[in-house]
């Protein structure tokens, strides 16, 4: 029976079953989790000693260093629009003094995503 136990001794069973059982789940929620994050810091670190290596790497190949993803910059070096402003205009939705206007809102805007066709012009 454990020290801080707050069980009667005759659950001493019952509670190393919960205890291992807790542990058993806590394993299979939080290794896999965590054997990603050893993967990836292993393979930055390994992308980033062969981009060192004298003749065969990356750097002696001209190629550039290992960097992670930007979510603000695209493959290309362009930069992506980030827009908040609704797909279409939603005609459904009310005011909140329960007055509908024809005309459109002024935050409404005609920001077009730019594409890989685009790029390549």
């Amino acid at each position: 029976m454990a020290l801080l136990s707050i069980l009667p001794a005759s659950f001493s069973g019952f509670e190393t079953v919960l205890t291992r059982l807790f542990l058993l789940i806590a394993v299979l929620i939080i290794g896999p989790w965590a054997g990603v994050l050893l993967y990836d810091l292993l393979l930055y670190a390994v992308r980033s000693i062969t981009h060192e290596i004298p003749v065969v790497g990356g750097r002696a190949l001209g190629k550039a260093r290992p960097r992670a993803p930007s979510l603000a910059e695209r493959p290309s070096g362009h930069r992506r629009k980030f827009n908040i402003a609704p797909l279409r205009n939603d005609s459904s939705a009310e005011s909140t003094s329960g007055v509908t206007s024809e005309t459109q809102d002024p935050r409404w805007r005609h920001i077009k995503e730019e594409n890989d066709q685009d790029l390549a012009m």
